[in-house]
Parts: structure tokens; sequence; C-alpha cells
């Protein structure tokens, strides 16, 4: 997603605990509270230099020259986004944000009307396993739909469904779809811990073997630490100085934080990595469309799962994840294609 420019201050954000319900294990999470991070591409004419701000809040940001925002500071159930600038202002009804959550979305605006692609929403959330309903979890008050493509880890190894219990503090990542509800490509459970829990976004200005400086704090990177850019899980030595970051991690007695994932914020200059799941709406030789994405493959494009070695074997009514690349034309290239079954209707 590209970034703009211009540098933003260090943000603390306190993660959700446990959403509401008695049914989980409250203390495996401890209670907090906070803001979320919004990343997200504006299309159409005049997306630049456009005012993107949170109605009734302090939360706001400017496009860069692509259309490209981060909006951090997005306050606990925020469910509206306005655009302005141009000539052009409308508002977007969206899911109420969760705290601490980071959203990746694309819109397109025109006048006084603006679209969300939901098929292109992609969300990052901690919670506790509050309730689970057949193949469907509830965490951080939001349904999310486990499939068969769902990757589920734990400890950095391949963990099962059976392994989300109630009480199990877990970080979803996914497609947040139009209803509010999620999809999720991968869930990561987390350790039960009582640690003050917190996210924050910042500038890298230091690294010294492990131990990162990130907007003025410390970082500590341990074997368990999941850093990613876009789609991809990266190392430590791929950080840079000047790197935007999204640290989420555990307060220690000294300050510092023991961070659990890193996010590498994309820069406006570099290629552009995305998910984009739903239903299949159109196939033909060469391309794909979820939703009315449309997405193209290539000879590198990967298809995974039983049964499904290339795009012949993708038939209408299907439903697919696709990690895909923004190409120079503004196009989309799939990198890797999976079919899901989603759960059945409740």
């Amino acid at each position: 997603m590209q970034i703009p420019t211009r540098s933003f201050s260090a943000l603390v954000l306190v993660l959700l605990a446990a959403a509401c319900g008695s049914t989980g294990d409250s203390s495996s999470m401890p209670a907090a509270s906070g803001g979320a991070v919004v990343q997200g591409t504006v299309m159409g004419g005049g997306s630049q230099n456009m005012r993107v701000a949170v109605p009734a809040s302090s939360a706001a940001t400017t496009t860069d020259a692509a259309g490209g925002f981060v909006l951090t500071d997005v306050p606990k159930g925020a469910a509206a986004l306005q655009f302005s600038g141009g000539g052009q202002n409308a508002t977007l009804a969206t899911a109420p944000m969760v705290a601490g959550e980071f959203r990746r979305l694309t819109v397109s605006i025109s006048g006084a009307s603006v679209t969300e692609h939901s098929e292109q929403t992609e969300t990052e959330f901690e919670g506790t396993v509050d309730a689970i309903d057949g193949m469907v979890l509830t965490v951080a008050g939001r349904k999310v739909a486990v499939t068969d493509a769902t990757r589920i880890r734990k400890d950095d190894a391949a963990a099962t469904f059976a392994d989300l219990v109630l009480g199990t503090p877990v970080e979803v990542e996914g497609t947040l779809n139009a209803d509010g509800s999620v999809t999720a490509s991968e869930i990561s459970i987390e350790e039960k811990e009582e640690a003050e829990r917190i996210a924050f976004v910042g500038t890298l200005t230091q690294i010294a073997g492990n131990t990162l400086t990130v907007g003025g704090r410390t970082v500590n990177v341990g074997s368990s630490t999941v850093i990613v850019k876009g789609d991809a899980t990266v190392t430590l030595a791929d950080l840079k100085v000047g790197d935007r970051l999204l640290v989420r991690g555990t307060v220690q007695a000294d300050m510092s934080i023991n961070a659990t994932r890193i996010r590498v914020l994309q820069r406006e200059d570099e290629p552009e990595e995305m998910h984009v799941a739903g239903q299949v709406t159109a196939v033909d030789a060469t391309t794909f469309t979820i939703g009315d994405t449309k997405i193209a493959t290539d000879a590198s494009t990967e298809f995974e799962g039983s049964g499904f070695h290339s795009l012949a074997d993708l038939k209408v009514g299907d439903f697919a994840f696709a990690e895909v690349m923004k190409q120079a034309d503004g196009s989309l290239l799939a990198k890797e294609v999976r079919k899901f079954t989603p759960p059945p209707p409740g």
C-alpha cells in the first residue's frame, strides 16, 4: 500500500482484550483500550492530497501522490471514514474498528459517492476466542469464519481447529466482509500473558543486534517474533533504518517492548502486495475475477490445494483467496491462489 512520504510520530495503541461475553477465559488477555491503524488507497480522479478523516475525532491524514494513506489513532468502534478534497466529499460506512486493529482497504470515489472494494479489505486484530459455533469463532466481538484454507499456527508450527478452545488468545488475519464478519486466512495462537499488550506505529531509527529503536521506544526482537511485509514473512536482516513499522508486543518492567509481531508499512515507491478473497464471478484463459476485482495469472502463479493445479480448475461460484501484486499499470497479478469452502450459514 502506498504510504504518505511525510513522517508521523509514534502512536501507542493498547490492544483489545477479550470481547464481551462470559464463555471465554477473561484472564487470558489483559483488558485495555486504544486506537487502530487504517492503511488504504483511494482510486479515481482527484485522489491526490485528499483529506481522510474519522468524523467526530482527531484522526486525520492526507493522501499521497498515488492516493495512498496511513490513518492512525482511529478510535475503537469508529464506523465511518470521510474523504474530502478536489471537489469531492464523501463518507464511507465501514465495519466498526476493533482496538489495535490494522486494516488495509481500497476505495473508489466520485463526487459524493465512495465505494469500498470489500473483497480487498484486509484486517489483523487480536482477541480471545469467546464463542465457537461450528467453524465460526467469535473474537473481539467479530464472527470469524474458519475455512479449509485457513492456516492455524502455534509457536511457528501448524495447529488445528481443535486447538482453538474457549479463552484462547489469538491474532486473526483475513478478509473483512461487508457485513463485518471475517473470513480468516491465518489464525495465530498466542501465549496467555498477564503483561500489558500494546501496538504502536513509528519510524525505525536504530538497529543494534536484536534490539530496535522505533519511534523512540526500545523493541526487543526474539526468535518467536514474526516480521511481515505485505504478504511475505521477512527477517530482522530485511529491516532498514527509515522503515515505518507497526509493532505489537508486551510491555516489560523496563518499559521496553518484547515484540510478537512487526509489520513493515510499505513505502510509496514499493510494489504493493495485498490479499483478495471472496466468490469468483468470472474466469477466462489467463484472468479471474473475485467480486469486482480482476486478477491476472502467469507462469509463476502458484495454485495451492487438493485438485487445484491451474486456472482451469477454478470455476465461477468457487470461493478463493489470492495473494496479488499490484503492477505499474494498476492491474493485479496473482502470486498464489487458494480455493476454500466457507462454513455453512448459521
